[in-house]
């Protein structure tokens, strides 16, 4: 009779960690995350980050250089947008510096 017991609580305990993790892991599955998107402006591209619909991040033009120069392509707009999304993600600035820029291979940003 005791065995029984052992065996029933023991199951019981097996299929409530088994619906809890299940549910846990439904739960972070269905969390909505920041998304990028690139978007035509005048003669380029620029990228906004969205968040269930909500605009965090509208940029038009290429970010620390002077003037309003977009990207040159959609490829070097995502590059960079998908740059400032990690920060957003990670929980810091979304600050890009020109060295990053450089490194990411970004044309246009010189006259």
């Amino acid at each position: 009779m005791k065995t029984k017991k052992i065996h029933f609580l023991l199951a019981t305990l097996i299929m409530v960690v088994a619906y809890i993790t299940f549910n846990y892991s439904a739960v972070e599955a269905n969390k909505v995350k920041p998304r990028l998107e690139t978007i035509a402006v005048g003669e380029g591209y620029g990228y906004q980050i969205l968040y269930e619909e909500k605009v965090l991040v509208k940029q038009e033009f290429i970010p620390a250089v002077q003037g309003e120069r977009a990207f040159a392509s959609k490829k070097e707009a995502k590059r960079v947008g998908d740059e400032v999304l990690k920060s957003i993600i990670k929980g810091e600035a979304p600050f890009v510096t020109i060295s990053q820029l450089k490194d990411l291979k970004i044309t246009n940003l010189e006259d």
